[in-house]
């Protein structure tokens, strides 16, 4: 009579697992299934609790759970090589387990009080899942013959976890190629980043940022509960950069408790921006990183589409204002089209300036040397544009135009000047350590015509700051004194003058080129031998030495107030005019 209680129980019990077992393949997804199992045991068998375990990676979490003593599943995560490897072999009670003394698992089951309970692994010939936990808080009679029948049920239950991954993956697979088709439709018809960026957002359920070259916010789309935070990402994807791109050490704010992934935009090798994502709590697998890859190209792209743009914009900006700085002028009427094209008021007063840097580091060879001040000179022309909007600047000759309205020097032009010098300074030495800016602007504007009589000025100012004002870096033409004399005086008239005055110490390099220094600190000290010496940093019987030799090498008398006056005059033009005045020799 017993046995044939027993054996009806069993198949009851079989009955009502088979019936569950067709139930498994409706539901959308691995979690409704999971917990559609923990509902449906927990009310057939009449149990206090049960729970779905999966093991992932080293690690066993909770996947699902029904009833009470949910407080077990708080102490999940469990390591995996704390727990018995039989957990996952085939059905076990709680007498068995209770055997193994090191099994966390069991130990938490022990701790919570649970007087009946037995597991069943989730497997089939190929694939573990984890296993199935069914606990009583009284004690139940548990019989052997259940064993089976639970395995078999296992068996199914992963069958069933293997269709709903499949079909979550041909979800995926779908959503990622509507959303691929979104993407290559925002590429062909749209210029829209934002709208890129919330695609990608949307999709990935994330927090997304796109920063340009320089660590600036181009576009962002933040989840909702993260919409205060855009201060935060921003200071911990600098840090992530930083860190990867120097030596730098820098600490992020420290309540930022997540974890960021970013990846550069580039084409051909020129870096366009980078591309973070709040990947905190996120799986990386095939379908976040297809996502990700299809964002970085169409990046890509819409970067190389603007820049296809500003380009040719450059270039039609570029050759206008060598027309307007051309000397005499062509093209008059066109210059005034190309300036409103460019929403300019070519009439109103303007100073033009020059800015040149120096690389100072001797390893670089000529090649290496120009790329470098290139990318130097599109950092600050992207500045410029952001904090000084008025100024249009423009390549030319390896140095950069810059063009000023007077309207926006309200309190004082010198203070302006300098002001922005300071700002080039510090934008190039965030970056570049070993270049050197200099800074030469030249006179105000009245009308067309005197645009490139400024930038001569400048030219002129140039030399003279390259020559006398190094450390200060930078001048006004309108400051030079007696330079703003000379500069018109005939080139070739210019070059004769100087050759026929320090011609000798102009003609060969090393010690000769430092009695030119000599001389010009000696005169501009009128003659002070005491004054000279201190700034040469050379003992008085040197600086007596050197004189002996300059007044034999130029044949002039250096207590001559004529000839001191000629030899004053021949090194301010020599200042002045620079290289130019090789090609009137």
């Amino acid at each position: 009579m017993k046995e044939e209680k027993k054996e009806k129980i069993v198949k009851i019990l079989e009955k009502k697992l088979k019936s569950t077992s067709r139930q498994l393949v409706q539901f959308d997804s691995e979690d409704e299934t999971l917990q559609y199992i923990t509902n449906a045991f927990r009310e057939k068998l009449s149990a206090d609790f049960v729970g779905i375990v999966f093991k992932t990676g080293e690690q066993l979490i909770v996947k699902a759970w029904s009833g009470t003593k949910s407080s077990i599943a708080g102490h999940f995560p469990l390591p995996v090589d704390q727990c018995s490897p039989n957990l996952f072999l085939s059905s076990l009670t709680h007498e068995q387990l209770s055997l193994e003394k090191n099994c966390e698992f069991t130990r938490l089951l022990q701790k919570e009080k649970v007087q009946t309970w037995f597991t069943f692994p989730l497997k089939n010939e190929l694939n573990l899942f984890g296993f199935c936990i069914i606990g009583y808080l009284q004690r139940v009679i548990l019989y052997e013959e259940m064993e089976s029948v639970f395995d078999d049920f296992g068996k199914d239950l992963a069958i069933a976890v293997l269709f709903q991954r499949e079909k979550q993956h041909k979800q995926k697979l779908q959503s990622l190629l509507i959303y691929q088709q979104a993407m290559v439709k925002e590429t062909i018809h749209g210029n829209s980043i934002d709208e890129i960026t919330t695609m990608l957002s949307q999709t990935l359920e994330k927090s997304v940022l796109l920063l340009d070259r320089f660590l600036r916010p181009i576009s962002y789309k933040l989840l909702p509960d993260k919409e205060g935070l855009l201060d935060e990402y921003l200071e911990l994807a600098t840090y992530e950069i930083v860190q990867k791109r120097t030596s730098k050490a820098w600490i992020p704010h420290p309540a930022l408790e997540k974890t960021l992934l970013i990846w550069t935009i580039d084409v051909g090798g020129d870096l366009f921006g980078y591309l973070v994502l709040d990947a905190t709590n996120i799986k990386m697998d095939d379908y976040v990183r297809l996502a990700i890859d299809v964002a970085r190209n169409i990046y890509s792209i819409q970067f190389m589409k603007q820049k296809i743009i500003l380009d040719a914009k450059e270039q039609v900006k570029d050759s206008f204002i060598n027309k307007l700085l051309s000397n005499p002028i062509d093209e008059i009427e066109n210059i005034f089209q190309y300036a409103n094209l460019f929403h300019w008021d070519i009439n109103r007063p303007h100073f033009v300036a020059i800015l040149s840097l120096t690389i100072q580091d001797h390893h670089l060879d000529l090649l290496e040397q120009e790329s470098y001040k290139s990318a130097i000179l599109e950092k600050i022309k992207l500045n410029l544009s952001n904090y000084y909007p008025e100024v249009i600047a423009v390549n030319k000759e390896g140095d950069l135009i810059l063009i000023s309205p007077v309207s926006s020097m309200a309190h004082s032009i010198k203070l302006y000047w300098n002001k922005m010098y300071e700002n080039l300074k510090k934008w190039v030495r965030s970056d570049w350590n070993n270049v050197q800016v200099l800074l030469a602007i030249g006179g105000v504007t009245e009308k067309i015509e005197d645009y490139s009589v400024s930038y001569m000025q400048a030219k002129k100012c140039l030399n003279v700051v390259k020559s006398r004002f190094k450390e200060m870096g930078f001048a006004l033409f309108d400051d030079l004194g007696a330079y703003t004399l000379l500069h018109e005086i005939d080139g070739r008239m210019v070059a004769i003058f100087v050759q026929d005055h320090i011609g000798p110490l102009l003609n060969s390099e090393g010690k000769n080129m430092d009695l030119l220094k000599t001389l010009q600190v000696y005169l501009s000290h009128n003659g002070n031998m005491t004054e000279t010496a201190k700034e040469l940093y050379i003992h008085r019987s040197t600086l007596q030495y050197r004189l002996e030799k300059i007044e034999d090498l130029l044949q002039v008398d250096l207590d001559n107030a004529e000839h001191r006056f000629n030899l004053n005059m021949a090194i301010k033009l020599y200042d002045l005019f620079g290289n130019e005045l090789k090609q009137n020799l």
